[in-house]
């Protein structure tokens, strides 16, 4: 039996404004200054388990694409200014070492969120308030210091990072064949998620219909990321550089010219954009690398390579886990494990 919040009341709003609250509200924050956020011990009204189930179930059978899209949404969220302020003060994110730690960090709560029941108490629960948590903390002394908080919109645009590719490009991460069930299923997973972590209704960007979140979806991509990504400034630079490296240890393809390519031509579908980007030269190499990638993404169609690569992820996530060698190789030992200790803690006696 799952206990709901009777008292939630929906503040949602028309899609067109949801997107012009996300580019344009600096003053709505998302940490334990507000009443929600710390009141929010609940799942929402419009919570429903077997939907819920089905988002995990999806996940799961596009492992290895949904991976590929979370990185490449990651890669375009964190070039939001207000998010890219608090990354760098935080200075958990901006070398390739912490950035290995935080995202692999972040990589493990994710597997948490797909992988278990939802209800208050659960390990799911554990793992997405020890996020909140660490959320706050990042807020508090950002605060204290620069002035600024992690504000609502800022949650919104992460959510994009997590979902936002496999719901607008699916085909392009190597997400084929997808029905609209399972596409509605997942955005319901990250609404619910999106509403536990703290996020307002007004700005979470996954709705009941698979229209509505593509169009708030499109509405980031034009007013928002693309903006950010046709002017990249030093410090996006240094921590898409520092993703990317940090992250080589579990996918060693990662490249980060590569990568910002294929990003670049991602967002550019449908955009007519390509030529507003700023040049990336890429050498050989890289041109033959973003080639294979191109051709493995489309190959994903193939339930022989979709099976065969989501074993090869689910692997990569376990190495990582136990003895995750290439960081071994590139860190030590000392630095190369990472926990997020979300286990319910034994009572004495």
């Amino acid at each position: 039996m799952h206990t709901t919040n009777e008292r939630y009341e929906s503040n949602l709003i028309p899609v067109e404004e949801t997107i012009d609250l996300l580019c344009k509200d600096f003053d709505a924050v998302c940490d334990d200054t507000l009443e929600r956020y710390r009141e929010c011990n609940e799942l929402p009204p419009y919570y429903d388990e077997e939907k819920f189930k089905k988002g995990q179930q999806f996940y799961h059978k596009h492992v290895y694409g949904m991976f590929f899209g979370k990185l490449l949404g990651l890669l375009a969220v964190i070039s939001t200014p207000t998010i890219t302020n608090i990354l760098v003060f935080t200075n958990m994110s901006s070398k390739p070492l912490t950035a290995y730690k935080r995202y692999l960090a972040t990589v493990f709560h994710m597997c948490v969120w797909y992988d278990n029941d939802f209800k208050p108490g659960s390990k799911l629960w554990r793992s997405i308030n020890a996020v909140k948590s660490l959320h706050n903390s990042a807020s508090k002394r950002s605060c204290a210091v620069k002035g600024y908080r992690i504000l609502q919109k800022d949650m919104g645009i992460t959510q994009f990072g997590f979902m936002g590719f496999a719901i607008l490009r699916p085909e392009h991460v190597g997400i084929h064949n997808a029905s609209r069930d399972e596409l509605e299923s997942f955005i319901h997973l990250w609404r619910v998620i999106g509403y536990i972590i703290g996020i307002d209704d007004k700005y979470n960007i996954c709705r009941d219909t698979l229209e509505e979140t593509r169009e708030i979806c499109n509405g980031l991509i034009n007013n928002i990321l693309l903006k950010n990504l046709k002017t990249p400034t030093k410090n996006y630079l240094m921590l898409a550089d520092a993703l990317v490296n940090g992250m080589w240890s579990m996918q060693p393809f990662l490249e980060i010219n590569t990568f910002r390519a294929y990003l670049h031509r991602l967002l550019s579908i449908n955009n007519n954009n390509s030529n507003e980007f700023p040049n990336i030269p890429l050498t050989i190499t890289q041109r033959v690398l973003l080639l294979f990638i191109t051709v493995y993404i489309f190959c994903m169609q193939f339930n022989a390579v979709r099976i065969s690569s989501n074993y090869v992820q689910y692997m990569a996530f376990w190495l990582m886990e136990h003895f995750p060698f290439l960081a071994l190789y590139k860190y030590g030992y000392e630095n190369s494990f990472v926990s997020i200790n979300v286990e319910r803690k034994k009572k004495r006696g």
